[in-house]
């Protein structure tokens, strides 16, 4: 069985990811829209109106996540830009696969970052030349490919 390929993928750029949130903005807004409607505001609604709020912040958050995935054929690397662009090593894990977009389970080696997992949104427009060898790449731990 060949190793795959070594393979370096931007994060930050997937459709799929934007849809869903598009999805949870309009849906919550309806629902809490007509909750308000049929009756009257409470500290029910409005808890369920933070709750909403909070989950749309996070959302527009990862929406700006933006970084590079490598992998250089024995270790995955995530590059992430700002203080100093760091690099954490560390493993990947497929959480949703629709395809054209990949959802992954980061989580960085035990001695850096306080061992905190991050979620990767990755979508196949990112670097559609790279996108096979991503997923060969990311499958190939699991004994997939």
């Amino acid at each position: 069985m060949h190793n795959a390929p070594s393979v370096s993928y931007p994060l930050g750029r997937c459709a799929f990811q934007r849809w869903l949130y598009a999805c949870f903005v309009v849906l919550t807004s309806a629902v809490l829209f007509a909750w308000a409607i049929h009756q009257e505001v409470t500290w029910v609604w409005g808890m369920a109106a933070l709750a909403a709020a909070m989950g749309g912040l996070l959302g527009w958050r990862a929406l700006g996540q933006v970084g590079m995935l490598t992998w250089n054929g024995q270790v995955w690397c995530l590059q992430i830009p700002g203080d100093g662009c760091r690099e954490v090593w560390g493993e990947v894990s497929v959480a949703l696969d629709v395809q054209k977009a990949l959802l992954l389970r980061w989580q960085p080696a035990s001695d850096t970052l306080k061992a905190k997992p991050l979620w990767l949104w990755l979508g196949s427009e990112g670097a559609r030349h790279h996108w096979q060898d991503l997923r060969r790449a990311v499958y190939q731990r699991d004994g997939m490919y």
